[in-house]
């Protein structure tokens, strides 16, 4: 597998279309192929001084297994020195958010129709203390919560 930052049209289109994200100007992201397919993407945007919003579409979960998170949240937390990951998820969307908790995102708190009338915005936090893919140089778990 290979995980390398989002640089071509094809990659954008890719997560934009699985994962309901627009291009802004800050816009970044990361990707994972296999055997010359994508598999998996992440897109970051509205950076602030220390968060970000993510947007994940995964088209293959074993992604999930081969380093792309540990990528991801190191590429957030350690290169880019942020301190919170932000997602924002329709309600009506449980597989999104069933997956969201599995990577540690927490729910902050429910925007009524925030999505439309009758599905709220849930908005989501991934604190770096409480990140458990970061690692230290010995490949050893940073974080005390991590499981």
């Amino acid at each position: 597998m290979i995980i390398k930052q989002m640089s071509t049209k094809e990659e954008w289109l890719w997560v934009s279309s699985r994962a309901d994200c627009n291009g802004c100007t800050d816009t970044k992201g990361i990707i994972a192929w296999k055997d010359d397919k994508i598999v998996g993407g992440v897109v970051l945007d509205s950076w602030s001084f220390n968060a970000v919003n993510i947007h994940i579409a995964l088209e293959d979960s074993h992604v999930m297994r081969h380093g792309f998170p540990e990528e991801v949240f190191n590429y957030i937390f350690n290169t880019c020195e942020k301190g919170v990951v932000i997602g924002v998820t329709p309600a009506d969307n449980e597989r999104a958010l069933k997956f969201n908790k599995r990577v540690g995102l927490e729910e902050l708190y429910r925007v009524k129709d925030g999505y439309k009338v009758g599905v709220d915005y849930v908005v989501q936090e991934l604190r770096k203390e409480n990140c458990k893919y970061l690692r230290d140089n010995d490949g050893q778990e940073i974080n005390s919560r991590a499981a």
